[in-house]
């Protein structure tokens, strides 16, 4: 059959093994009295019946019959049987009967589904045919896609944690798991394989199995239990209930009894079991003679017989005899196993004769539901497998030296705090609910409960199977990974949830390693949920696949995550779909990960998050962390939970929301609600949404921008007027005063941009009005918007935009109430990142300044980002902040403009406030003044300057060209400040002191005096003046800022007020310092230090530095 094509396996298994077990099950049930070819006929009018037809037997078992009659099939095999299964196998019948090929993962889960259902049936013959040739299968597909998937993998970038190592460097898989070499299969334990030696060597060799099992605190009682039961101590338990949930572990826990008396010295088991068992029993215990056991109850029929050395075995007791003492065993029960009756005390004698011995019983309800509602089977009956159960129950407890263990599935399951049945796969339906019934009140009643692996344990299981033991410098290594990824959380911990923070967290991860805990707890805790799902099995399948991908593409990262699934491996991806309905490929396809994947083109959208692959690997977290959740109460996953599946030292956690909210915009499958996030097999209203947002013209989002922009202030306390959105520079008035000009969406800048449209269209504003040029040029701002900001901006538009047209569409597009709800919340949620992403998008003040020696004024640029409310107010308040507009102006000030700038109007030695004012709205290398009241202010506030005639002026009514006089001239501390208009003179203070002296009419004082006889005598000589103390020599002052308020502003008015007065009187020494202490009790952050320090060396701070422990 190597030769065969995958549909040729598949129409084979049907054909040649399903087909025939379903017809001895059908005539089983519904007997030679029942017409059940003619009810097949009165349902399907014009089919013919054919008994060995897979589709009719199908439609029989599945579908209600007519007349009002019940269908018995649905009484005897499970729910999920008559409808899941048939209906799969009903779908691949029919596309086996077409013309294309089948895909090795299709054709392998189709040879699945039949061998659940041919177990289902007590056909464990047929089920192992079927399932041998999806094993052939399944490896064959498995090291083609290890062979391809290596080659073709959608690029992911290095996620390069920075001091953190990559778990690749620290603990290295296993060489199969590594190499690909692995097959699925061989992770599931087969007590059946192994104790007919047909096991591969991890499950038949004994120390192998050991040295690969990790000895969870189940697994060591259990082995302390059945290693003094078989030395011979009475008080250890008889029998142990190995009772769990699908996957628990219980046949792994049997194999580990099984191979313990195996008859190898305890001295060649690990060191783990030596120490274990050592002191416990003798060691003769180990290599004495021990008969084991095992009954597999799915690999048995009680419809069937098979043989062993020429005797016919029809009965579990038969089998039970066989295994313990060949055919001299069996006679002791031979007449009990032909006729299908208990054999009673006989079971005592057995046991008594065949000891010691460990006696295994798997899937006993898989056996026991083939005996309800049966009579004349060969293996008797329900009421005679009772009764053995009982009887075996009392021998094995009256017969030191035997121990007795059975697996039965847990009856009941806990999720969500709510008690559930248990997997229905497992049990079987209502004919397997009642034999675990049967089997929980007869033999597991006075059994001792075993209790399966802890999740920490499970966890340790995986490892072990899938990793190498890590050594010294490894553990070392692992403990730091811990601390780091800790402290990281605790960086950000508003973003991640409160569990994450807790000193325990650290334990986890280092227990985990190198798999993140938020992974295990995902698959442990939503995927062990869902049917077909085997909790350590599966997740051993699961990441075997995982971690070779991931070593195969050389990953980088620290740990394995959540958001490091690869779901573009096909392995990976076919694994994890299996357990989900076949819908959820091309959703993973469409919108989760691969080369067209919604969140690749995000990521390759934004090269801020395809530098590390952002969007991508939250999506990949929000679909583990949701698509096993879909039909609970609580689905999805909660963002804080989605971040810390992602998040890595290394990452910008920052940009986790925008990349979040792009994929929310974007994906057809991803739903919301509150904070949790779900992808779903059923498109949401997104790609009605997305198509709807496409369909808008460029203009109809600009309009939609500028409406919004329309609401911003007319005025701030530092900006007159606010002009919004004007066409072009006619809308924008000549005026005195300074305007912010928030430009219109299709002005943009960039922070590197020369020729942006932004910065040109400042400049045409600046410089013109229409047609002619602008005489106020300084009185113009620009705010433009950043252009890659611009594009999110519009993006949001468009889905606030589609999803109000969706909302007030709502009757005609035939919204459930549901979809009206989800709109009307999407309409808040896209107003407030529309209303957000506008405070990000206008960050660029664009204006003219001319510094000393530049002949012409160009356009600048300020960054004013980090607006949380109004963009005007905000930009308006940054503008202050850095004197590009001015609210308080200087005497000292205006002197020092109008002894450079303007030396040559001052040179005349007067200028009139009007003329002043004038300059100032005209020409960008003076001050940028608010309004004319700051310069008059200003102009003011020399009347009360000490050093006014060193950088200052005096004022004057008006100027006589006749005399050179100035008319009501005013010195400043002298004369009190007049009221100041566009008339006042500014006059040089040479000029005003020259003329207050001639004003006050001061002559020399003469000579000589009147001497007698009118003779004039020359005045005595004055003595030398007595030299008086020199006062005020020295000045010193010290002040305390506030750092809590604006520093910059704080220490400019310093400098104009106080240091600049003290240089220009010519100090004979000048020195200033400032010193700086600062204390922050939680310890000052690593980028802080860095850059504080930097920019201190930089700027020569001496004995600058941090302490502290």
């Amino acid at each position: 059959m190597a030769d065969l094509s995958n549909k040729d396996r598949v129409r084979r298994a049907l054909d040649d093994v399903v087909a025939p077990a379903l017809r001895g099950f059908i005539e089983s049930v519904l007997g030679p009295g029942d017409e059940w070819t003619e009810i097949v006929s009165a349902r399907f009018p014009g089919n013919v019946y054919e008994p060995y037809d897979p589709q009719a037997q199908f439609y029989l078992i599945s579908l209600p019959w007519p007349g009002g009659r019940r269908n018995p099939f649905w009484d005897q095999l499970s729910k999920t049987a008559t409808k899941a299964w048939t209906a799969e196998l009903l779908d691949v019948r029919n596309k086996a009967n077409h013309n294309r090929p089948w895909q090795p993962k299709e054709a392998e889960r189709a040879l699945d589904t039949m061998v659940l259902l041919l177990r289902e049936i007590n056909d464990p013959r047929a089920a192992d045919v079927v399932e041998a040739e999806r094993r052939e299968i399944a490896k064959a597909s498995q090291l083609a896609e290890v062979r391809k998937d290596t080659k073709r993998v959608a690029a992911m970038p290095t996620l390069d944690a920075g001091d953190v190592p990559a778990w690749r460097d620290v603990l290295e898989p296993h060489p199969d798991v590594a190499a690909g070499n692995f097959v699925s299969a061989e992770f599931a334990a087969d007590l059946y394989q192994v104790a007919r030696g047909q096991a591969g060597a991890d499950y038949a060799d004994p120390i192998e199995f050991f040295r690969r099992t990790y000895l969870t605190d189940g697994i060591q009682t259990l082995l302390k239990h059945v290693a003094r039961r078989i030395s011979g101590d009475t008080n250890a338990e008889p029998i142990v209930n190995l009772q769990t949930t699908f996957g628990g572990g219980k046949t792994h826990a049997m194999l580990a009894a099984w191979h313990l008396f195996a008859g190898r010295p305890l001295s060649e088991f690990p060191q783990a079991v030596q120490d274990l068992l050592g002191d416990l029993v003798s060691a003769e215990t180990f290599t004495t003679p021990v008969r084991r056991v095992a009954l597999v109850g799915n690999e048995l029929s009680p419809g069937q017989t098979w043989v062993h050395s020429d005797t016919e075995i029809h009965t579990l007791w038969g089998e039970l005899a066989w295994q313990l003492g060949g055919a001299e065993g069996y006679a002791i029960i031979a007449d009990s196993d032909r006729n299908g009756t208990n054999p009673g005390h006989a079971l005592r004698t057995l046991l008594e004769t065949y000891g010691p011995a460990v006696i295994l019983i798997d899937e006993w309800v898989a056996y026991a539901r083939g005996l309800v509602g049966k009579d004349g089977l060969p293996g008797g009956d329900f009421g005679e497998q009772r009764s053995f159960a009982q009887a075996l129950n009392a021998a094995v407890k009256a017969t030191p030296g035997t121990v007795l263990l059975v697996s039965l599935p847990a009856s009941e399951i806990r999720a969500d705090d709510d008690t559930v049945s248990a997997h229905d796969i497992e049990i079987g339906g209502p004919r397997g609910r009642e034999a675990l019934d049967m089997l929980d009140h007869t033999i597991t009643r006075d059994a001792y409960r075993w209790a399966p692996a802890k999740p920490i344990e499970s966890f340790e299981i995986v490892k072990r199977r899938l990793f190498r033991e890590p050594d010294a410098a490894a553990l070392t290594t692992i403990e730091q990974v811990a601390r780091r990824f800790t402290k990281f959380y605790t960086d950000h911990k508003g973003e991640l949830p409160g569990e994450s923070l807790d000193f325990s967290y650290e334990d986890r991860i280092r227990a985990a390693y190198p798999i993140h805990p938020a992974l295990f707890d995902r698959l442990y805790g939503d995927w062990s949920t869902l049917e077909r799902f085997q909790r350590t099995r599966g997740v051993l399948r699961l990441m075997s696949h995982v971690v070779h991908s991931l070593w195969a593409t050389g990953d980088k990262a620290p740990l394995i995550m959540p958001g490091s699934m690869p779901l573009d491996f096909d392995a990976v991806r076919d694994e994890i779909a299996g357990y989900l309905p076949d819908e959820w490929q091309p959703i993973i396809a469409k919108d989760i990960d691969g080369e067209l994947a919604t969140s690749v083109y995000i990521d390759n959208d934004k090269p801020l998050f395809g530098a590390r692959a952002l969007t991508r690997r939250i999506a990949r977290a929000i679909f583990m962390g949701s698509a096993a959740t879909l039909t609970t109460e609580h689905k999805g996953i909660e963002r804080k939970q989605v971040f810390l599946s992602v998040a890595l030292p290394g990452d910008t956690i920052g940009n986790f929301g925008s990349a979040l909210s792009q994929l929310s915009e974007r994906a057809t499958h991803l739903y919301a609600d509150s904070d949790r996030y779900w992808f779903d097999r059923t498109p949401s209203l997104n790609r009605t949404v997305t198509e709807r947002a496409e369909s808008y013209q460029q203009s109809d989002v600009w309009a939609a921008v500028i409406e919004r922009l329309r609401q911003e202030p007319k005025s701030t306390p530092e900006i007159p007027e606010v002009v919004i959105a004007p066409e072009g520079s006619l809308d924008i008035d000549e005026k005195d005063r300074v305007r912010l000009v928030i430009a219109h969406p299709r002005y943009t800048h960039e922070q590197k941009g020369k020729d942006t449209t932004g910065r040109l269209w400042a400049h045409e504003v600046t410089s013109k009005r229409g047609a002619g040029g602008r005489v106020n040029a300084n009185t113009v701002v620009t705010l433009a918007a950043d252009s890659e900001r611009l594009k999110e901006l519009e993006q949001s538009v468009r889905h606030y935009l589609a999803w109000t047209y969706i909302y007030d569409s709502r009757s005609t597009l035939n919204l459930t109430e549901s979809q009206s709800n989800e709109a009307k919340a999407k309409i808040d949620q896209f107003n407030g990142v529309v209303r957000q992403r506008i405070r990000e998008t206008w960050i660029w003040a664009l204006h003219a300044q001319q510094g000393a020696g530049e002949s012409q004024w160009a356009i600048s640029q300020l960054k004013v980002d980090g607006a949380t409310d109004s963009i005007a107010r905000h930009a308006a308040e940054k503008l202050r902040r850095h004197d590009i507009v001015q609210v308080q102006h200087s005497a000292t000030s205006i002197g020092i403009a109008l002894s450079n700038h303007l030396r040559a109007k001052w040179n005349t030695g007067r200028v009139s406030v009007g003329e002043l004012w004038e300059y100032h709205v005209r020409y960008p290398y003076l001050a940028r003044l608010r309004d004319k009241a700051v310069l008059t202010d200003a102009v003011a506030s020399v009347m009360t300057d000490m050093a006014w005639d060193a950088h200052g002026f005096a004022l004057a009514g008006g100027y006589d060209e006749a005399s050179g006089d100035f008319r009501d001239l005013l010195i400043p501390i002298e004369d009190q400040a007049p009221a100041i208009n566009d008339q006042t003179l500014l006059v040089s203070p040479a000029l005003a002191r020259a003329q207050r002296e001639r004003e006050r009419g001061e002559t020399p004082e003469p000579d000589v005096t009147p001497g007698p006889a009118g003779r004039d005598v020359p005045k005595p000589p004055k003595p030398n003046p007595v030299p008086s103390a020199i006062r005020n020599t020295t000045y010193s002052a010290r002040v305390d800022l506030k750092p809590a308020d604006d520093l910059g502003a704080q220490l400019k008015l310093i400098v104009d007020e106080v240091l600049v007065h003290l240089q220009h009187a010519t100090p004979d020494s000048f020195e200033v310092r400032i010193e700086i202490d600062a204390s922050k009790r939680g310890g000052f952050g690593e980028a802080e230090i860095r850059t504080i320090k930097e920019n201190g060396s930089t700027l020569g701070f001496k004995g600058d530095g941090f302490t502290g422990t």
